[in-house]
């Protein structure tokens, strides 16, 4: 199967592991010589609670691999249903937030609710006190730096123009993450390996 970043992107290794019932991911020791211990969550706003199992298998996945501490950028979508995840599993995570007014122009119903899971985060880190152009991919550049993985809920290709999933994963690429996947135009799940490992599961 032709990977969904182009052929031409020879430096990472794309692995599919599609998920269904039957599957798991109960391999020993999937990439051995590194620890993972924490990791960046990534997605598309527009996600929904109908999607939460799918971000939950994310997470699961890097539990999995000894991860233990999590990066949500808590934007609207992905990032909060994320979030709410790791509140109620009690899992130690970082609220990243680009800027103290990042709310500013919700809706009051999503201000309380973004309230209420910043009451509830491990740790906050607010990088800048108010808006401004490239705060929000600041945010997105200080969690690449500091995780071991990245965990995108993402459907396009991360060479498009536009898009902050995209530019994040992009990143992530650039930087030698492990990438962990769910692709929901797909309904499905894939790996895509380190360049510097290029280490088979299978």
């Amino acid at each position: 199967m032709p990977s969904p970043y182009g052929s031409g992107y020879g430096l990472i290794q794309h692995v599919d592991r599609t998920l269904n019932r039957n599957t798991q991911y109960d391999f020993d020791e999937p990439f051995e010589g590194k620890e993972y211990r924490t990791a960046m969550i990534t997605g598309h706003r527009w996600c929904g609670d109908c999607y939460s199992q799918n971000i939950e298998k994310l997470i699961e996945m890097a539990l999995h691999l000894g991860v233990n501490h999590f990066l949500c950028g808590m934007a609207l979508g992905t990032d909060q249903i994320a979030a709410k995840i790791l509140i109620r599993r009690n899992l130690k995570w970082t609220a990243v937030i680009p800027c103290a007014d990042q709310n500013k122009l919700w809706k009051p119903r999503q201000r309380s609710h973004y309230k209420k899971l910043l009451e509830q985060a491990t740790k906050q880190v607010t990088l800048y006190p108010e808006y401004r152009t490239g705060v929000m991919q600041a945010r997105n550049l200080w969690m690449v730096k500091r995780a071991d993985i990245c965990l995108a809920f993402f459907s396009g290709d991360p060479h498009s123009v536009g898009g902050g999933t995209a530019t994040t994963v992009k990143m992530a690429i650039d930087r030698n993450l492990l990438i962990y996947q769910y692709i929901p135009a797909e309904s499905r799940f894939v790996i895509i390996e380190p360049a510097c490992q290029q280490l088979s599961l299978f």
